[in-house]
């Protein structure tokens, strides 16, 4: 195979067992799934696919695994391709759904690396199965490469997700990172040098998250596939194990045929007849433990919309998690050899770690014609207003 041309980062030299895994159906049904989901509808560039992201992985891991013996650069390269084969279709918009239904996460793909188009490579390569699922979940020594604090995976796709959807926070100069991570002790760090370029991906993620990851119009129709997802699988029109080895084009065909409210959200989505924001309010306006309630928010839902006489699945509660500050556990090589932890070395770092709360919104989203009925009832029912009343007090 001649060399790929990727927009970001030029020609990618494909190994010949590669190669053999690009030509296998589980991979190439990566090339169907959107990285970002239903953000094209926010994002018309953003059309990119997961096969895309899992080449660019691929290339940033191998230049990471230079100094590794050639057995464990075959497998972090093969892991770094490997590592998104168990997302379903519209990637993260429906990731929740399957690992309730399945109890897979997207990282849990053993049961994929056992079909025998990949089984059979991995056998002639002599590399066991439990080792690439291992690495792609990040619980090997190499595994640090592609699911760690400082991963070749996060750099990929926020380089990637930036130039496709046409914003400019997600440059990162990737490689003074790579010149400036290495193993120690078994740990991956990053040294002193590389400091200022890793502030740059913390913020870089950072800025995405509001601008691009939890954009309102990205949250609502992810909401409402997830929500049509869950409605296909309650009322047996569609297997979740068979949902994730789907991809985008065959569950949008599958969907529209359904009959109900599966079929009418995903006609909505396709032409985007959207919901709209009846509440969206920050933490300075609602009680922080509100999070906990995340899980059970279908039940918040049908109570919201029984106040509001409006059927059941067109109020939506949206109740995002915290994003995960995982960097907190990266580690600096200073100059005099000692190892520290980021956030203790670097103030952008504290900052970016305390700044995550501020950009997040809890959403109630509905049709147009119930905004005004249901946002006074969500309202009522979580208090908005006394508890933005109770804020201002404790900040006089």
């Amino acid at each position: 195979m001649s060399p790929i041309r990727d927009p970001i980062h030029g020609y990618i030299e494909i190994r010949p067992y590669i190669e053999r895994l690009l030509d296998t159906r589980i991979v190439q049904r990566l090339r169907n799934v959107k990285q970002l989901g239903w953000t094209n509808l926010v994002y018309p560039g953003s059309n990119h696919s997961r096969f895309e992201h899992s080449l660019g992985t691929y290339y940033l891991a191998s230049r990471l695994a230079s100094e590794l013996s050639e057995q464990e650069r075959m497998e972090i390269e093969i892991s770094a391709l490997l590592h998104d084969i168990g997302h379903g279709p519209y990637s993260h918009d429906c990731e929740e759904v399957i690992e309730k239904y399945t109890r897979r996460s997207h990282t849990d793909v053993k049961f994929l690396l056992e079909k025998e188009e990949i089984a059979a490579i991995l056998d002639d390569l002599g590399i066991p199965l439990a080792t690439i699922a291992g690495q792609i979940e990040g619980k090997t020594r190499v595994g640090q490469i592609v699911n760690g604090t400082l991963d070749v995976d996060r750099m990929d796709y926020l380089l990637r997700d930036a130039y496709y959807t046409g914003v400019s926070y997600g440059m990162v100069d990737v490689e003074h990172l790579l010149r400036n991570i290495r193993f120690h002790d078994e740990t991956i760090v990053l040294s002193h040098r590389g400091l200022k370029s890793a502030e740059a991906l913390l913020m870089s993620r950072f800025l995405m998250y509001p601008s691009v990851y939890n954009h309102h119009v990205g949250r609502i129709t992810g909401a409402m596939y997830s929500g049509a997802l869950e409605s296909a699988i309650e009322s047996l029109q569609l297997d979740p194990f068979e949902l994730q080895l789907m991809d985008d084009y065959e569950v949008n065909v599958r969907m529209r045929n359904m009959e109900g409210y599966p079929g009418d959200i995903i006609r909505r989505l396709n032409s985007r007849n959207l919901f709209k924001r009846a509440l969206y309010v920050g933490f300075d306006v609602v009680d922080k433990t509100i999070v906990r309630y995340s899980k059970a928010h279908r039940e918040i839902e049908t109570e919201i919309a029984r106040l509001a006489g409006v059927d059941p699945g067109y109020v939506i509660v949206d109740i995002p998690k915290v994003p995960e500050f995982r960097e907190r556990n990266t580690k600096v090589l200073m100059e005099n050899d000692q190892l520290k932890y980021i956030d203790d070395v670097s103030s952008v770092a504290r900052i970016v770690e305390e700044s995550y709360v501020d950009d997040w919104r809890m959403g109630v989203y509905t049709l147009p014609d119930y905004r005004e009925r249901v946002g006074k009832i969500a309202r009522d029912y979580f208090n908005v207003e006394k508890t933005a009343r109770q804020s201002k007090l404790e900040v006089v």
